[in-house]
């Protein structure tokens, strides 16, 4: 019997905390949704302009920056949670809480150089061969998706997490849902940047080497992690 019990409390231990971070992240968004401040349409209408932000349609949104950054964290959060799923389903790592929170923070913050990678370089490439308001534009730009899949991904990573049964349902829409997301980004970057027949070439030449490659290497890594067995966090 002590046999037995022993994954289920191991399991609920784990379904206890995830509970607090999914609160957490429930309070992150009702808290920036309940303010009242336009938050949501802001980011919304942001994203499907290619004009300088500062004209007299744009409104700026009170602690829009620091609602940002929370949902954006939130967001690695969530993706991070993604790949622990994905890792329990298929036994590459056990149900253990400290290997849970020892594998989240080695995605987390796997995701967050990722990131800040992006902007350093977005920061660095943009001011070197493109407009300066047209880099901070997609600065922001790029903020807000990550803020929105910090919002969007959330009941699904919910279901997720507790409901096995929906587990290929839910992996499936990640997939086609990021994929969506990828497009998205690229749309964006062509329109604001390289817009015109004469700059096809480059737009091509700019992707694979600012967007393709690091999301591959970004990919490598998170497979070294999940798949590894005889590193410390593997171990029971």
């Amino acid at each position: 019997m002590d046999l037995k019990n022993i994954p289920i409390a191991v399991r609920n231990d784990a379904n206890n905390w995830g509970f607090i971070l999914f609160f957490i992240c429930f309070f992150i968004i009702v808290s920036i949704i309940n303010n009242r401040n336009r938050f949501l349409l802001s980011m919304f209408s942001g994203l499907f302009r290619n004009k300088d932000r500062h004209n007299m349609f744009y409104e700026t949104v009170a602690n829009e920056n620091l609602n940002k950054l929370f949902l954006s964290l939130q967001t690695v959060l969530l993706i991070s949670i993604i790949f622990y799923c994905y890792a329990i389903h298929e036994n590459f790592l056990p149900v253990n809480l400290t290997q849970m929170f020892i594998f989240l923070g080695k995605i987390s913050w796997l995701l967050t150089v990722f990131f800040l990678y992006k902007f350093l370089t977005y920061f660095i490439l943009g001011n070197i061969f493109f407009k300066k308001e047209t880099t901070l534009q997609w600065n922001d730009d790029f903020l807000s998706i990550l803020s929105l899949n910090g919002i969007f991904l959330f009941l699904p990573v919910l279901i997720l997490f507790y409901v096995e049964s929906a587990f290929y349902i839910c992996m499936y829409f990640f997939t086609f849902y990021l994929i969506l997301n990828l497009f998205f980004i690229f749309y964006k970057i062509y329109t604001l940047f390289f817009q015109g027949k004469r700059l096809l070439l480059y737009f091509i030449l700019y992707l694979c080497a600012q967007e393709i490659m690091p999301l591959y290497l970004v990919y490598r890594g998170i497979v070294y992690l999940i798949e590894q067995k005889d590193t410390i966090w593997m171990q029971v």
